[in-house]
């Protein structure tokens, strides 16, 4: 059976002379543009010519051949499209400049002939070649792809209608003697025309043969197109992986062409650089060494033969493999690629860094002493890191030569030191002038303290915002040391304190107020409030004693029970009142306590509001309740008598 099958695959591969190892483009529509040759409109346009007429034109570009023969390639995509005979394929190899036009109408044959004849030109494949030189190749010479293919067709649509549907055989069996002519012609101006001249002549079969073919004869055909379109699959799916894997093989040189150049890199500083760089550059080396060697051993590998294309399952097992090897690989050597840049960006940059520091050093002594000058400081802190800066800038400049990575993160450091510097010098006159003003800045405040107290009358309020002011004040005593001595940062951070104690003087006195005109307001809500629920404590209670008389106590105990809880908490709350008012009062200044107090009331006459209306309802729903049982008795009492009536009369 093996023997069988393997003769079979041969035979098929021998028959199919035009197929391409990689398959053949699928169909898109009417224009299958796969060499991009024209732009989405050009294609549109195209379409619509090509279905607009007697023939309906297939329009196929490709970037190239790969060595196959254009007849060939040209009917295999006609056979495997499924094309008839109203059917024309124009087929366009951009790389090897050929255009192809397959057909299989005897009619549209003695039309083109008709018309080479006319312009003293041959037939068949010369007639073909006639047409495409004329319609074809002027415009495609021009580079005009577009305007050449729909002049070409625009020629033979004419050519199709002028000469009707003749010659094409009249027996039900019998056909056309011979295939369509195909034409060859080049887009670059020669061109070469083969094919078969289309025969006219009418096929000599009967009606006889059109009781159709054996049962048995239909089933082993199409068993034998069943185990061909296998074969093809194979074929063409082995042919591509196999390319597949070829690419992936490639890759791999690449990678080790890549990894050539990224040692070459590294030359100029082996045996040079020191420290840091040395390290980084010998491992760097190590590695990329390690990975040539794996490279070389996996391309010698390679040499060996591929899988056969009928291998499918060990052609993808090798695809994959080499993926992720080609992955790994290109992960690791990216990462030393990364590191390499950075390690000639700082031999390429770190001079030129230490140059500018060198150069803003003296600049930046020369701010410290006429900031020293003006105010009188000794700054004796920025001083210091002026001396630590230029002392890791000759550091980096001696180290710039033999170890680039050392000096560059020396550089960083010194440049953010150089940025704090500049930033000092520029804050000394910002804090003395601040330590200077803030005299002003106090008596500000107080004034402004002093005027919400007398406005809103807090004098004796428990918040002390004086207090706040004091501290400040003896804050920015402590400020002049700092400053004096260029310690910022501690500047900084008693400023910003003293900036908060100002701020939140003036905010609690504001606070007070506030709370002192809501505990006024809010006092007059819960004295309105508690005599509007003590008046419907006494309805609810009244409703409880009337209910009692008509229901069962069962009913009722739970709502007296709610009742009873709810006038204890008004009587608790009610008794809390004198003492919210006293500390809402200007003579004592409690006013976060009775705020305390008082949300706490309106939270209790809230709760109680709710409480009353559930009462409420409950015994609005008891007396429905009610009122329905004596609807349904006397319902019940009407239906009794009136049949009692009825029988009387019926006596």
């Amino acid at each position: 059976m093996k023997k069988i099958l393997s003769l079979f695959l041969i035979l098929s591969v021998l028959w199919m002379t035009g197929v391409q190892a990689a398959g053949f483009p699928a169909q898109q529509g009417l224009v299958t543009d796969e060499a991009g040759m024209l732009t989405s409109q050009e294609a549109a346009a195209i379409a619509k010519a090509a279905a607009d007429g007697r023939y309906t034109f297939h329009v196929l570009t490709i970037d190239s051949l790969d060595g196959a023969n254009a007849t060939d390639f040209a009917s295999s995509v006609y056979d495997s499209w499924g094309l008839s005979s109203q059917d024309i394929l124009l087929l366009i190899s951009a790389g090897d400049q050929q255009v192809e036009l397959n057909f299989i109408n005897t009619s549209l044959q003695n039309a083109i002939n008709s018309w080479s004849q006319n312009q003293v030109g041959g037939t068949g494949s010369a007639a073909i070649t006639g047409i495409i030189d004329a319609y074809f190749i002027p415009s495609a010479r021009e580079g005009d792809f577009a305007g050449a293919i729909s002049a070409l067709i625009t020629e033979l649509q004419s050519l199709g209608s002028t000469q009707g549907s003749g010659g094409t055989g009249n027996g039900s069996a019998g056909g056309v003697g011979g295939s369509g002519s195909t034409g060859t012609g080049s887009a670059g101006g020669g061109v070469s025309g083969s094919g078969g001249p289309g025969s006219t002549g009418a096929g000599s079969g009967t009606a006889s043969r059109s009781s159709g073919l054996p049962l048995l004869t239909l089933g082993a055909i199409a068993a034998g197109a069943a185990l061909l379109a296998l074969v093809l699959y194979v074929l063409v799916t082995g042919q591509r992986r196999r390319k597949q894997l070829s690419v992936l093989q490639d890759q791999l040189a690449d990678l080790l062409v890549r990894t050539n150049r990224a040692i070459e890199t590294l030359q100029p500083f082996q045996g040079i650089v020191q420290g840091k760089t040395g390290e980084m550059v010998a491992g760097i080396s190590k590695r990329l060494d390690a990975q040539l060697v794996e490279i070389s051993a996996l391309q010698g590998t390679g040499r060996s033969p591929k899988p056969a294309f009928y291998q499918l399952a060990a052609l993808k097992s090798a695809i994959g493999q080499a993926e992720q090897t080609a992955a790994a690989f290109r992960t690791r050597l990216e990462d030393e690629e990364r590191q390499i840049a950075l390690i000639t960006d700082a031999d390429r940059n770190v001079k030129q860094q230490i140059t500018e520091l060198k150069k803003d050093t003296p600049e930046l002594d020369t701010q410290l002493q006429e900031a020293v000058k003006d105010t009188g400081y000794e700054l004796q802190e920025i001083a210091e890191d002026l001396k630590e800066l230029a002392e890791a800038t000759a550091k980096a400049d001696q180290l710039e030569l033999f170890d680039p990575i050392a000096a560059q993160d020396i550089t960083e450091e010194a440049q953010e030191q150089q940025e704090q510097i500049e930033q000092d010098l520029r804050d000394v006159d910002v804090y003395d002038d601040k330590l200077q003003g803030f005299p002003g800045v106090l008596a500000a405040a107080r004034t402004k303290i002093a005027g919400i107290i007398e406005q809103n009358a807090l004098h004796n309020m428990k918040v002390k915002p004086y207090v706040n002011l004091d501290q400040a004040s003896s804050a920015a005593e402590t400020l002049r040391a700092p400053l004096r001595s260029g310690d910022m940062d501690q500047v900084r951070s008693i400023a910003a304190t003293m900036d908060m104690l100002v701020q939140e003087a003036v905010a609690m006195t504001e606070r007070q107020a506030q709370i002192r005109e809501s505990n006024r307001r809010d006092l007059e809500t819960v004295r309105s409030g508690w005599s509007g629920l003590t008046q419907r404590l006494i309805g609810l209670q009244s409703r409880l004693a009337e209910a009692r008389t008509r229901f069962a106590e069962q009913h009722l105990a739970s709502l007296a029970g709610v009742l009873d809880s709810s006038g204890a908490r008004l009587r608790e709350g009610a008794g809390e009142v004198p003492q919210i008012e006293t500390w809402a009062s200007d003579e004592r200044g409690e006013y976060d306590n009775a705020r305390s107090g008082l949300d706490r009331l309106l939270t209790l006459q809230e709760e109680t509001a709710k409480q009353f209306s559930s009462v409420s309802h409950s015994l609005d729903e008891l007396n429905e309740r009610l009122e329905g049982v004596k609807r349904l008795f006397q319902d019940g009492l009407g239906r009794q008598t009136q049949p009692s009536g009825c029988w009387r009369a019926e006596d």
